[in-house]
């Protein structure tokens, strides 16, 4: 994508081999020049409320893939719209109607964290979502102009970082990623259940998750802190995220319970229409605070008998410790590596490490 190699603002492949020599901090200070509006094209919009019909029905018909499409019900959409720390920008064609967007949402519902020490106040931090693009616009560089038009808007008056995920085939044997992990995926209804689990309600888990984070980000006991990026403050937008947690057995006081955190990510499957849900954090409560994973037990059987609760639907999980642990040998009815791996990038900002920083946060997801 030539946007990417026309700006100062994104990391290089050469930054990847001196990341310990190098100043973690913005790339570029100064807005970007604004780009130029490809012929037919409207000048991008922000899009509100009243744009909810529109854009519902333009990202169910054209965000998508060969195997999935998205579920945009109105109700769901309109939850972005409403939000003023979220921008959605959105161009039309001659004929008036929307062919591309894209979406800057915040990282974290308050500040960000490194562990470098670094602090990124909030909205500082923000990821690109929501690139859509319609079918008969693609391959002409749409794209591009539409991440260069977020960054100039985002960018006006202090500068700003994104992160943005890609989903691909294969792991890139060349690349700036923070790191990539690969995914597993098991239809729901062949899960079977062997530990009991319970949810837990939104607010008490937010409210360990922020007393929680300093000692992740001090690794107090454990020596150097690992390379991380760590939201202070967990996001519940759209409310389609469930937190699951281990039953405590009466018999043991001081008991580690297993914490699983699901999203519904609003996808859906082509031919099957199953709901698509995916493992975004895994951790541990001790008392009353959270850990991340970090390796030291597998979560298989956890996520096995949480998946068992939902209903004709696939479940995905991936290789990092955050995303369960999956592994090759997770045996049927998980199948690892087919449904390609994901990948974190970084924009206009040198991070902690590249190709293991692990992203600490439980947020909404377009």
């Amino acid at each position: 994508m030539p946007f990417w190699s026309k700006t100062v603002a994104a990391p290089r492949w050469i930054d990847t081999w001196f990341t310990d020599h190098m100043q973690r901090t913005f790339l570029r200070l100064k807005p970007p020049a604004e780009p130029k509006t490809p012929e037919g094209l409207s000048s991008p919009v922000r899009l509100t409320i009243d744009d909810v019909g529109t854009l519902s029905a333009f990202w169910t018909e054209s965000y998508g893939g060969d195997d999935w499409y998205m579920d945009a019900q109105p109700a769901w959409v309109s939850t972005y719209l409403k939000d003023s720390s979220v921008i959605v920008l959105g161009v039309y064609d001659t004929g008036g109607k929307l062919v591309a967007t894209i979406v800057s949402v915040p990282f974290s519902g308050s500040s960000t964290e490194l562990s470098t020490g670094a602090m990124l106040y909030y909205g500082a931090m923000r990821v690109i979502e929501g690139l859509c693009i319609a079918k008969s616009w693609r391959s002409k560089g749409i794209a591009g102009y539409m991440i260069g038009m977020m960054d100039c808007w985002t960018s006006t008056k202090l500068p700003v970082v994104h992160l943005w995920a890609r989903e691909t085939a294969v792991t890139p044997f060349f690349s700036t990623a923070l790191r990539t992990d690969t995914y597993a995926m098991a239809p729901t209804n062949k899960l079977v259940g062997s530990i009991s689990c319970e949810k837990m309600d939104w607010l008490q888990f937010s409210g360990m998750w922020q007393m929680s984070f300093r000692n992740w980000m001090m690794n107090i006991g454990e020596g150097k802190p690992p390379p991380q990026i760590v939201s202070t403050k967990p996001v519940n937008r759209s409310n389609h995220i469930d937190v699951w947690v281990t039953k405590k057995r009466p018999d043991i006081d001081a008991e580690l319970r297993k914490v699983v955190v699901v999203a519904n990510t609003r996808r859906r499957s082509i031919p099957g229409d199953e709901r698509i849900f995916e493992v975004i954090w895994c951790g541990y409560l001790v008392g009353s605070k959270l850990k991340p994973n970090t390796g030291t037990r597998g979560f298989r059987y956890v996520l096995e008998s949480i998946g068992a609760g939902y209903k004709d639907s696939l479940l995905f999980a991936s290789s990092g410790y955050l995303g369960g642990e999956a592994r090759p040998s997770w045996a049927a009815p998980w199948q690892y590596g087919r449904s390609g791996v994901h990948s974190w990038h970084i924009y206009n900002y040198m991070p902690p490490t590249f190709g293991n920083c692990e992203i600490v946060a439980v947020r909404d997801e377009i």
